[in-house]
Protein backbone atom coordinates (compact mmCIF):
# COMPACT_ATOMS: atom_id res chain seq x y z
CA UNK A 1 0.00 0.00 0.00
CA UNK A 2 1.09 3.49 -1.13
CA UNK A 3 2.36 4.83 2.75
CA UNK A 4 1.19 8.35 2.22
CA UNK A 5 -2.06 7.44 2.26
CA UNK A 6 -1.89 5.37 5.27
CA UNK A 7 -2.04 8.91 7.57
CA UNK A 8 -5.51 9.70 5.80
CA UNK A 9 -6.43 6.11 6.66
CA UNK A 10 -6.33 6.84 10.16
CA UNK A 11 -7.37 10.65 10.46
CA UNK A 12 -10.68 8.65 8.65
CA UNK A 13 -11.02 6.21 11.63
CA UNK A 14 -10.17 9.06 14.39
CA UNK A 15 -12.67 11.57 12.81
CA UNK A 16 -15.55 8.95 12.28
CA UNK A 17 -14.95 6.95 15.74
CA UNK A 18 -14.88 10.11 17.62
CA UNK A 19 -18.39 11.55 16.31
CA UNK A 20 -19.96 8.48 16.27
CA UNK A 21 -19.16 8.20 20.14
CA UNK A 22 -19.66 11.70 20.82
CA UNK A 23 -23.07 11.76 18.99
CA UNK A 24 -24.48 8.67 21.08
CA UNK A 25 -23.46 9.98 24.27
CA UNK A 26 -25.05 13.17 23.43
CA UNK A 27 -28.09 11.57 22.65
CA UNK A 28 -27.81 8.02 24.86
CA UNK A 29 -31.11 8.82 27.12
CA UNK A 30 -33.17 10.34 24.14
CA UNK A 31 -33.68 6.81 22.82
CA UNK A 32 -32.20 8.35 19.45
CA UNK A 33 -32.98 5.96 16.10
CA UNK A 34 -31.01 8.88 14.06
CA UNK A 35 -27.96 9.33 16.78
CA UNK A 36 -27.71 5.59 16.99
CA UNK A 37 -27.49 4.81 13.53
CA UNK A 38 -24.95 7.28 12.86
CA UNK A 39 -22.73 5.94 15.23
CA UNK A 40 -23.32 1.90 13.28
CA UNK A 41 -22.48 4.02 10.29
CA UNK A 42 -19.61 5.65 11.77
CA UNK A 43 -18.18 2.26 13.35
CA UNK A 44 -18.93 0.58 9.74
CA UNK A 45 -16.72 2.76 8.16
CA UNK A 46 -13.83 2.89 10.74
CA UNK A 47 -13.92 -0.86 10.68
CA UNK A 48 -13.86 -1.05 6.53
CA UNK A 49 -11.17 1.33 6.60
CA UNK A 50 -9.30 0.03 9.07
CA UNK A 51 -9.60 -3.55 7.32
CA UNK A 52 -8.57 -1.83 3.85
CA UNK A 53 -5.69 -0.26 5.74
CA UNK A 54 -4.23 -3.77 7.62
CA UNK A 55 -5.17 -5.45 4.72
CA UNK A 56 -1.49 -7.15 4.13
CA UNK A 57 -1.68 -8.61 7.14
CA UNK A 58 -5.65 -9.97 7.06
CA UNK A 59 -7.35 -13.26 5.29
CA UNK A 60 -8.86 -11.85 2.00
CA UNK A 61 -12.31 -12.33 4.03
CA UNK A 62 -11.54 -9.25 6.29
CA UNK A 63 -9.45 -7.23 3.25
CA UNK A 64 -12.27 -7.53 0.68
CA UNK A 65 -15.27 -9.10 1.39
CA UNK A 66 -16.25 -7.78 5.20
CA UNK A 67 -14.30 -4.65 4.24
CA UNK A 68 -15.71 -3.34 1.34
CA UNK A 69 -19.46 -4.75 2.86
CA UNK A 70 -19.27 -2.92 5.97
CA UNK A 71 -17.78 0.61 3.77
CA UNK A 72 -20.61 0.46 1.30
CA UNK A 73 -23.35 -0.43 4.27
CA UNK A 74 -21.66 2.66 6.47
CA UNK A 75 -23.11 5.33 3.41
CA UNK A 76 -26.70 3.47 3.34
CA UNK A 77 -26.91 4.41 7.04
CA UNK A 78 -25.74 7.75 6.99
CA UNK A 79 -28.66 8.24 4.41
CA UNK A 80 -30.90 6.15 6.47
CA UNK A 81 -29.72 8.11 10.02
CA UNK A 82 -30.15 11.67 8.35
CA UNK A 83 -33.75 10.45 7.52
CA UNK A 84 -34.48 9.58 10.92
CA UNK A 85 -33.90 13.27 12.13
CA UNK A 86 -37.22 14.89 10.65
CA UNK A 87 -39.31 11.61 12.86
CA UNK A 88 -39.88 10.12 9.29
CA UNK A 89 -41.25 6.87 9.66
CA UNK A 90 -38.92 4.75 7.10
CA UNK A 91 -38.39 0.92 6.72
CA UNK A 92 -34.77 -0.04 7.31
CA UNK A 93 -33.47 -0.41 4.04
CA UNK A 94 -32.56 -4.36 3.89
CA UNK A 95 -32.16 -4.70 0.59
CA UNK A 96 -29.82 -2.14 -0.08
CA UNK A 97 -27.68 -3.57 3.29
CA UNK A 98 -27.89 -6.88 1.40
CA UNK A 99 -26.86 -5.80 -2.11
CA UNK A 100 -23.77 -4.59 -0.13
CA UNK A 101 -23.49 -7.73 1.58
CA UNK A 102 -23.43 -9.42 -2.02
CA UNK A 103 -21.03 -7.14 -3.23
CA UNK A 104 -18.41 -7.62 -0.72
CA UNK A 105 -19.00 -11.71 -1.46
CA UNK A 106 -18.75 -10.79 -5.00
CA UNK A 107 -14.91 -9.13 -4.78
CA UNK A 108 -13.88 -12.17 -2.49
CA UNK A 109 -14.74 -14.38 -5.47
CA UNK A 110 -13.00 -11.97 -8.04
CA UNK A 111 -9.63 -12.21 -6.02
CA UNK A 112 -10.00 -15.67 -5.42
CA UNK A 113 -10.86 -16.35 -8.89
CA UNK A 114 -7.41 -14.75 -9.91
CA UNK A 115 -9.53 -11.76 -11.47
CA UNK A 116 -8.60 -9.55 -8.63
CA UNK A 117 -7.13 -6.62 -11.35
CA UNK A 118 -11.36 -6.15 -11.60
CA UNK A 119 -11.46 -5.24 -7.69
CA UNK A 120 -10.64 -1.48 -8.23
CA UNK A 121 -12.90 -0.48 -10.64
CA UNK A 122 -15.62 -2.65 -9.08
CA UNK A 123 -14.94 -1.18 -5.39
CA UNK A 124 -14.93 2.67 -6.82
CA UNK A 125 -18.36 2.11 -8.77
CA UNK A 126 -19.63 0.86 -5.65
CA UNK A 127 -18.34 3.28 -3.34
CA UNK A 128 -20.07 6.01 -5.64
CA UNK A 129 -23.19 4.13 -5.93
CA UNK A 130 -23.72 3.92 -2.34
CA UNK A 131 -23.06 7.45 -1.86
CA UNK A 132 -25.15 8.33 -4.83
CA UNK A 133 -27.97 6.52 -2.44
CA UNK A 134 -26.99 8.44 0.58
CA UNK A 135 -27.35 11.58 -1.38
CA UNK A 136 -31.14 10.99 -2.04
CA UNK A 137 -31.76 10.23 1.31
CA UNK A 138 -30.24 13.66 2.55
CA UNK A 139 -32.21 15.02 0.23
CA UNK A 140 -35.33 13.61 1.15
CA UNK A 141 -34.89 14.55 4.92
CA UNK A 142 -34.34 17.88 3.42
CA UNK A 143 -37.72 17.99 2.15
CA UNK A 144 -38.79 17.86 5.49
CA UNK A 145 -36.34 19.72 7.65
CA UNK A 146 -35.83 22.53 5.41
CA UNK A 147 -31.76 22.86 6.88
CA UNK A 148 -29.82 24.78 5.40
CA UNK A 149 -26.91 22.47 6.78
CA UNK A 150 -28.39 19.31 5.92
CA UNK A 151 -28.71 20.89 1.99
CA UNK A 152 -24.45 20.98 1.92
CA UNK A 153 -24.86 17.88 3.39
CA UNK A 154 -26.21 16.74 0.29
CA UNK A 155 -23.76 18.18 -1.64
CA UNK A 156 -20.74 16.46 0.51
CA UNK A 157 -22.33 13.01 -0.44
CA UNK A 158 -22.90 13.92 -3.92
CA UNK A 159 -19.14 15.43 -4.49
CA UNK A 160 -17.49 12.23 -2.76
CA UNK A 161 -19.43 10.26 -5.24
CA UNK A 162 -18.22 12.20 -7.95
CA UNK A 163 -14.25 11.98 -6.73
CA UNK A 164 -14.76 7.90 -6.64
CA UNK A 165 -15.51 8.15 -10.27
CA UNK A 166 -12.76 9.95 -10.95
CA UNK A 167 -10.09 7.36 -10.19
CA UNK A 168 -12.04 4.83 -12.37
CA UNK A 169 -10.53 5.98 -15.59
CA UNK A 170 -6.70 5.65 -14.64
CA UNK A 171 -7.55 1.95 -13.91
CA UNK A 172 -9.47 1.68 -17.16
CA UNK A 173 -6.58 3.03 -18.45
CA UNK A 174 -3.91 1.15 -16.92
CA UNK A 175 -2.23 4.11 -15.66
CA UNK A 176 -2.59 2.37 -11.87
CA UNK A 177 -3.41 -0.94 -10.82
CA UNK A 178 -4.86 0.03 -7.22
CA UNK A 179 -6.95 2.59 -6.05
CA UNK A 180 -3.45 3.16 -3.50
CA UNK A 181 -1.26 3.16 -5.70
CA UNK A 182 0.75 6.95 -6.26
CA UNK A 183 -0.65 9.19 -9.16
CA UNK A 184 -1.86 12.63 -8.84
CA UNK A 185 -5.54 11.50 -9.38
CA UNK A 186 -5.31 8.92 -6.45
CA UNK A 187 -3.64 11.13 -4.16
CA UNK A 188 -6.07 13.87 -4.96
CA UNK A 189 -8.99 12.65 -4.95
CA UNK A 190 -8.28 10.09 -2.02
CA UNK A 191 -7.19 13.45 0.06
CA UNK A 192 -11.03 14.96 -1.33
CA UNK A 193 -12.63 11.81 0.30
CA UNK A 194 -11.50 12.04 3.48
CA UNK A 195 -11.83 15.79 3.96
CA UNK A 196 -15.30 15.52 2.94
CA UNK A 197 -15.84 12.70 5.49
CA UNK A 198 -14.52 14.56 8.00
CA UNK A 199 -16.77 17.46 7.10
CA UNK A 200 -19.77 15.03 6.73
CA UNK A 201 -19.05 14.01 10.10
CA UNK A 202 -18.81 18.07 11.28
CA UNK A 203 -21.82 18.57 9.62
CA UNK A 204 -24.09 15.97 11.05
CA UNK A 205 -22.97 17.81 14.62
CA UNK A 206 -24.22 21.17 13.41
CA UNK A 207 -27.47 19.84 11.76
CA UNK A 208 -28.51 17.71 14.83
CA UNK A 209 -27.64 20.78 17.38
CA UNK A 210 -29.61 23.80 14.85
CA UNK A 211 -32.50 21.06 14.99
CA UNK A 212 -32.38 20.80 18.28
CA UNK A 213 -31.93 24.62 18.71
CA UNK A 214 -35.38 24.75 16.34
CA UNK A 215 -36.91 22.81 18.65
CA UNK A 216 -36.36 24.42 22.05
CA UNK A 217 -37.17 27.88 19.77
CA UNK A 218 -40.70 26.05 19.02
CA UNK A 219 -41.14 24.93 22.53
CA UNK A 220 -40.68 28.23 24.11
CA UNK A 221 -42.55 29.83 21.38
CA UNK A 222 -45.53 27.57 22.21
CA UNK A 223 -45.14 28.38 25.88
CA UNK A 224 -45.23 32.14 24.99
CA UNK A 225 -48.10 31.57 22.88
CA UNK A 226 -49.91 29.56 25.44
CA UNK A 227 -48.99 32.32 28.52
CA UNK A 228 -50.24 34.85 25.88
CA UNK A 229 -53.75 33.11 24.99
CA UNK A 230 -54.23 32.52 28.67
CA UNK A 231 -53.64 36.20 29.80
CA UNK A 232 -55.77 37.96 26.92
CA UNK A 233 -58.33 35.39 27.99
CA UNK A 234 -58.48 36.56 31.34
CA UNK A 235 -58.35 39.77 30.95
CA UNK A 236 -61.25 39.44 27.88
CA UNK A 237 -63.28 38.20 30.95
CA UNK A 238 -62.34 40.47 33.08
CA UNK A 239 -63.67 43.11 30.23
CA UNK A 240 -66.99 41.25 29.85
CA UNK A 241 -68.18 40.94 33.62
CA UNK A 242 -67.97 44.22 34.19
CA UNK A 243 -69.40 45.52 30.06
CA UNK A 244 -73.02 46.30 30.62
CA UNK A 245 -73.19 45.10 27.11
CA UNK A 246 -73.42 41.34 25.60
CA UNK A 247 -70.35 39.37 24.72
CA UNK A 248 -71.63 39.40 20.71
CA UNK A 249 -70.44 42.91 21.01
CA UNK A 250 -66.86 42.08 21.94
CA UNK A 251 -67.00 39.33 19.17
CA UNK A 252 -68.55 41.83 16.48
CA UNK A 253 -66.28 44.67 16.94
CA UNK A 254 -63.11 42.59 16.86
CA UNK A 255 -64.62 40.92 13.50
CA UNK A 256 -65.31 44.86 12.16
CA UNK A 257 -61.46 46.16 13.23
CA UNK A 258 -59.78 43.00 11.07
CA UNK A 259 -62.46 44.28 8.24
CA UNK A 260 -61.12 47.48 8.33
CA UNK A 261 -57.36 47.10 8.81
CA UNK A 262 -57.69 44.76 5.72
CA UNK A 263 -59.52 47.22 3.73
CA UNK A 264 -57.11 49.86 4.72
CA UNK A 265 -54.39 47.98 3.26
CA UNK A 266 -56.00 46.78 0.94
CA UNK A 267 -56.29 50.07 -0.80
CA UNK A 268 -52.49 51.36 -0.19
CA UNK A 269 -53.27 53.61 3.13
CA UNK A 270 -50.22 52.19 6.18
CA UNK A 271 -49.64 49.11 4.03
CA UNK A 272 -46.19 48.57 5.52
CA UNK A 273 -47.92 49.26 8.99
CA UNK A 274 -50.40 46.79 8.43
CA UNK A 275 -48.68 43.11 8.23
CA UNK A 276 -50.84 40.19 8.71
CA UNK A 277 -49.42 39.61 12.25
CA UNK A 278 -50.15 43.17 13.32
CA UNK A 279 -54.26 43.45 12.24
CA UNK A 280 -54.27 39.80 13.99
CA UNK A 281 -52.72 41.65 17.32
CA UNK A 282 -55.53 44.80 16.37
CA UNK A 283 -58.34 41.87 16.31
CA UNK A 284 -56.88 39.76 19.29
CA UNK A 285 -56.48 43.59 20.98
CA UNK A 286 -60.00 44.80 20.43
CA UNK A 287 -62.25 43.08 22.92
CA UNK A 288 -60.38 44.76 25.50
CA UNK A 289 -61.01 48.26 24.44
CA UNK A 290 -63.62 48.80 27.44
CA UNK A 291 -61.94 47.02 30.22
CA UNK A 292 -61.65 50.00 31.85
CA UNK A 293 -65.64 49.46 33.14
CA UNK A 294 -64.18 47.70 35.74
CA UNK A 295 -63.23 50.83 37.77
CA UNK A 296 -67.08 52.35 37.07
CA UNK A 297 -69.67 52.33 39.87
CA UNK A 298 -72.26 50.05 39.20
CA UNK A 299 -75.11 52.85 39.55
CA UNK A 300 -73.49 54.73 36.24
CA UNK A 301 -72.69 51.60 34.65
CA UNK A 302 -76.21 49.22 34.72
CA UNK A 303 -77.84 52.48 35.70
CA UNK A 304 -81.24 51.99 32.87
CA UNK A 305 -81.75 55.36 31.07
CA UNK A 306 -79.06 57.81 29.82
CA UNK A 307 -76.12 59.65 32.00
CA UNK A 308 -76.46 63.03 33.75
CA UNK A 309 -73.51 64.73 33.25
CA UNK A 310 -71.43 64.13 36.49
CA UNK A 311 -72.34 60.33 36.16
CA UNK A 312 -71.31 60.78 31.97
CA UNK A 313 -68.01 62.32 33.45
CA UNK A 314 -67.49 59.38 35.51
CA UNK A 315 -68.14 57.22 32.72
CA UNK A 316 -65.61 58.99 30.46
CA UNK A 317 -62.90 57.78 32.81
CA UNK A 318 -63.06 53.93 31.41
CA UNK A 319 -61.10 54.74 29.03
CA UNK A 320 -57.90 55.98 31.14
CA UNK A 321 -58.50 53.74 33.65
CA UNK A 322 -58.11 50.59 30.93
CA UNK A 323 -55.23 52.24 29.68
CA UNK A 324 -53.68 52.38 33.12
CA UNK A 325 -54.63 48.79 34.07
CA UNK A 326 -53.10 47.15 30.91
CA UNK A 327 -50.12 49.21 31.54
CA UNK A 328 -49.61 47.72 34.70
CA UNK A 329 -49.73 44.52 33.49
CA UNK A 330 -47.07 44.98 30.68
CA UNK A 331 -44.81 46.30 33.11
CA UNK A 332 -45.10 42.59 34.71
CA UNK A 333 -43.34 41.18 31.36
CA UNK A 334 -39.79 41.37 30.19
CA UNK A 335 -41.20 40.48 26.78
CA UNK A 336 -44.13 41.68 26.16
CA UNK A 337 -47.07 40.05 23.98
CA UNK A 338 -47.33 41.54 20.45
CA UNK A 339 -51.06 42.27 21.38
CA UNK A 340 -50.44 43.85 24.68
CA UNK A 341 -49.48 47.77 23.12
CA UNK A 342 -52.19 47.78 20.66
CA UNK A 343 -54.80 47.13 23.40
CA UNK A 344 -53.24 49.78 25.54
CA UNK A 345 -53.83 52.12 22.68
CA UNK A 346 -57.61 50.86 21.84
CA UNK A 347 -58.38 50.93 25.85
CA UNK A 348 -56.69 54.81 25.98
CA UNK A 349 -58.01 56.40 22.52
CA UNK A 350 -61.03 54.55 21.42
CA UNK A 351 -62.98 57.67 22.26
CA UNK A 352 -60.75 59.75 20.70
CA UNK A 353 -62.06 61.82 17.98
CA UNK A 354 -60.31 62.88 14.23
CA UNK A 355 -60.53 66.60 14.96
CA UNK A 356 -59.25 67.22 18.79
CA UNK A 357 -62.70 66.86 20.53
CA UNK A 358 -62.47 62.86 21.93
CA UNK A 359 -61.42 62.14 25.73
CA UNK A 360 -59.29 61.53 27.60
CA UNK A 361 -56.40 63.67 25.98
CA UNK A 362 -57.90 65.31 23.07
CA UNK A 363 -55.73 63.73 20.24
CA UNK A 364 -56.15 64.73 16.90
CA UNK A 365 -55.49 63.04 13.53
CA UNK A 366 -52.72 60.58 13.40
CA UNK A 367 -51.51 61.54 16.59
CA UNK A 368 -54.24 58.87 17.57
CA UNK A 369 -53.00 55.40 16.95
CA UNK A 370 -54.37 53.79 14.23
CA UNK A 371 -54.97 50.70 16.25
CA UNK A 372 -57.37 52.64 18.10
CA UNK A 373 -58.91 54.94 15.16
CA UNK A 374 -60.36 51.71 13.79
CA UNK A 375 -61.33 51.21 16.80
CA UNK A 376 -63.32 54.06 17.70
CA UNK A 377 -65.09 53.50 14.48
CA UNK A 378 -65.92 49.77 15.08
CA UNK A 379 -67.22 50.81 18.18
CA UNK A 380 -69.77 53.31 17.24
CA UNK A 381 -71.06 51.27 14.21
CA UNK A 382 -72.12 48.17 16.08
CA UNK A 383 -73.03 50.80 19.39
CA UNK A 384 -76.33 52.38 16.75
CA UNK A 385 -77.18 49.21 15.09
CA UNK A 386 -77.38 47.58 18.73
CA UNK A 387 -80.90 47.96 20.96
CA UNK A 388 -80.13 50.15 24.64
CA UNK A 389 -81.81 50.98 27.22
CA UNK A 390 -81.55 54.30 26.12
CA UNK A 391 -82.49 53.60 22.34
CA UNK A 392 -84.15 51.68 19.88
CA UNK A 393 -81.81 49.98 16.99
CA UNK A 394 -80.62 51.83 14.29
CA UNK A 395 -80.68 49.82 10.78
CA UNK A 396 -77.51 49.44 9.09
CA UNK A 397 -77.85 51.99 6.10
CA UNK A 398 -78.84 54.71 9.03
CA UNK A 399 -75.69 53.59 10.69
CA UNK A 400 -73.51 53.42 7.85
CA UNK A 401 -74.90 57.03 6.68
CA UNK A 402 -73.66 58.22 10.44
CA UNK A 403 -70.65 57.39 10.05
CA UNK A 404 -69.89 58.62 6.63
CA UNK A 405 -71.69 62.07 7.53
CA UNK A 406 -68.96 61.61 10.55
CA UNK A 407 -65.99 61.49 8.08
CA UNK A 408 -63.04 64.22 9.20
CA UNK A 409 -64.74 65.06 11.91
CA UNK A 410 -64.97 62.00 14.65
CA UNK A 411 -63.67 59.35 12.24
CA UNK A 412 -60.75 59.26 10.67
CA UNK A 413 -61.85 59.52 6.77
CA UNK A 414 -59.45 56.93 5.37
CA UNK A 415 -61.21 54.34 7.67
CA UNK A 416 -64.59 55.33 6.75
CA UNK A 417 -63.98 55.14 3.42
CA UNK A 418 -62.88 51.22 4.47
CA UNK A 419 -66.35 50.89 5.96
CA UNK A 420 -67.98 52.12 3.23
CA UNK A 421 -66.17 49.94 1.36
CA UNK A 422 -67.09 46.79 3.17
CA UNK A 423 -70.86 47.77 4.30
CA UNK A 424 -71.95 44.35 3.13
CA UNK A 425 -69.83 42.37 5.48
CA UNK A 426 -70.07 44.87 8.28
CA UNK A 427 -73.94 43.60 7.33
CA UNK A 428 -73.49 40.21 7.14
CA UNK A 429 -71.58 40.18 10.67
CA UNK A 430 -73.76 41.57 12.89
CA UNK A 431 -76.79 38.92 11.46
CA UNK A 432 -74.44 36.06 12.04
CA UNK A 433 -73.16 37.09 15.83
CA UNK A 434 -76.71 39.27 16.74
CA UNK A 435 -77.09 39.54 20.18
Amino acid sequence: MNLTVEPLYLISIIVNLTVGLLVLFLYRKQQDRSAQYWFFASLALSLGVGFILFRPYLPPFFSYSLAHTLSTSSSILFGYSLILIGGQKVRFPYISILICIIYGIVLTYLVASGLGRLTPAAIAGAWSISLVAAFFMALRANRVLKNGYLEVMTWLFATSAVLWLMRIPPLAAGLTESLGDPGVINTVTLIGIVILGILRQLFYLVIRLSEAFKYLLKKQTIKIGETEEALLASLTSLASKRDNETGNHIIRTAKYVKVIARQLRAAGYYSEFLSDSRIQDFYRAAPLHDIGKVGILDAILNKPGKLDSDEWGVMKTHASIGESILLTVKERFSDVPSFLQHAIEIAGGHHERWDGGGYPRGLAGEEIPLSARIMAAADVYDALVSRRVYKEPWTHEEACGEIVKLSGSQFDPKIVEAIVHEMDVFKRIYKEHRD
